[in-house]
């Protein structure tokens, strides 16, 4: 039975919350999954952002997606302005399991003037030991409406017959948005926001019915706002496409 692992967890520019670097290459290390979903990636315009070598060190191939213009001085934040930016805040999807193909998936806005980050999807189709299993990460609008319509969205773009991970900081509550997708499922429950006392799940790994949870938990605290979640994930040999498949 093809097994994988998997962690999400939201980086928060890779600052704590007094705004100092935080030890983001220990928390992947720590992590030691076959995948990693990161949102709030911050990646400055001089190219000195910390993702890329931290992922070589540790044997990952980065997928990433920008999703706004961003700056840190004198505080992390997203902005429409381009005058206002240092560089880019977005998504990743580290992967030491060989990747088939990969995409970007426009999520869409219905409240633009609220949320100024295009909320994009990256989706990867994965081999899990020969079969084929499309992992995406996303990091949707803190607009519940926008949310829950991205997902939606998201949902038409799935293969329905393929082995499916959605995993990131929804900012949705779990029943939500299973809902929003439509027959999945959630792979770990618990408090994740915020870190420091949370009193709700925001960061979800959503499952399809083609896929198996083995084990899942909530993290420690790694520095940000949110807590990191990991999951042990299976492809029953009766939810395996046929070859090619």
């Amino acid at each position: 039975m093809p097994a994988f692992t998997l962690a999400s967890f939201n980086t928060r520019w890779g600052l704590g919350l007094d705004d100092r670097p935080v030890e983001l290459r220990d928390t992947c290390a720590g992590f030691d999954t076959d995948l990693i979903a990161l949102q709030e990636v911050w990646e400055p315009s001089d190219g000195s952002g910390r993702v890329g070598p931290i992922a070589a060190e540790l044997g990952y191939a980065v997928h990433a997606a920008t999703l706004s213009p961003s700056a840190v001085d004198p505080r992390p934040r997203i902005t429409a302005d381009p005058d206002d930016a240092e560089g880019g805040w977005g998504i990743a999807l580290l992967s030491r399991l060989p990747v088939r193909s990969v995409r970007t998936l426009d999520l869409g806005r219905l409240f633009e003037r609220k949320d100024v980050a295009s909320r994009l999807a990256v989706m990867a189709d994965v081999d899990v030991e020969g079969t084929t299993v499309t992992v995406v990460v996303v990091h949707l609008s803190f607009v519940l409406a926008n949310a829950a319509a991205q997902l939606r969205r998201l949902r038409g773009a799935l293969p329905a017959d393929r082995p499916s991970v959605v995993a990131g900081d929804c900012n949705l509550w779990g029943p939500v948005a299973i809902t929003a997708l439509g027959g999945w499922r959630r792979a770990v429950r618990g408090r994740t926001w915020p870190a420091s006392r949370p009193h709700s799940q925001l960061d979800h790994v959503l499952v399809s019915k083609q896929v198996d949870v083995l084990a899942s938990r909530v993290g420690p605290p790694a520095g940000s706002d949110h807590l990191p979640v990991q999951v042990e994930l299976a492809v029953p040999a009766s939810a395996q496409p046929p070859a090619g498949g």
